[in-house]
């Protein structure tokens, strides 16, 4: 691997901190208004969602350490801890937003079993299930909440376009690929950080 390769392949995964952290800004900026005028439901659980999200990206991080930044499709304890807080952190955005009892259950065992059925019969397929549920609660409380279609976008660029970019780096080895995975999802959150700042307006 090239030092630009290698280096433009860190930098994407050190971007899903800058993003979490803009996004938290942005709802503590506009804290009055989504308290008040649109009432959500938490505004910690939304700042500890995006939190989970950094912590997720640490935990990728410190795998790519000891593999030199090569992506390879493994079952570890990590890897483990990285898609268990991505769930978690959809989660905990999509319960700060809004209050409902039976999604709240779906959200929590969705969070358990990512971290309980990850790695059984050495595979990946069964936690698919509970960040569709995670994925699927998530556009539904923030679309509910927030009245804006570009939610849907997020789905396109995170859920999509980004494990698109991953089976092609599975199937292909080509490492260029790891790079366009964690701008894809950086952008799906940008975009609802963009539709969290400009909601306000709307009520003006």
């Amino acid at each position: 691997m090239s030092p630009a390769l290698k280096f433009a392949i860190i930098a994407a995964h050190f971007s899903v901190y800058i993003v979490s952290a803009i996004s938290v800004w942005i709802f503590s900026r506009r804290s009055q208004f989504y308290q008040t005028t649109v009432k959500l439901r938490s505004l910690p659980f939304i700042y500890c969602g995006y939190a989970s999200f950094a912590i997720a990206a640490s935990y990728e991080i410190a795998e790519h350490m000891a593999d030199d930044w090569i992506y390879r499709s493994q079952i570890s304890g990590l890897n483990r801890l990285f898609y268990t807080f991505i769930v978690a952190g959809v989660s905990l955005i999509a319960m700060g937003l809004k209050k409902a009892w039976w999604t709240d259950l779906l959200l929590i065992a969705s969070v358990i079993i990512t971290a309980v059925t990850y790695g059984i019969n050495d595979s990946k397929s069964f936690i698919q299930i509970s960040q569709l549920i995670a994925a699927a609660i998530f556009v539904y409380h923030w679309y509910v909440t927030m009245r804006d279609w570009r939610v849907f976008l997020y789905v396109v660029f995170s859920n999509i376009l980004a494990l698109a970019a991953g089976i092609v780096l599975i199937a292909t080895g080509n490492q260029v690929w790891h790079v366009f995975i964690g701008p894809l999802s950086a952008i799906a959150l940008l975009i609802l950080g963009y539709v969290a700042w400009v909601r306000p307006y709307r009520n003006v």
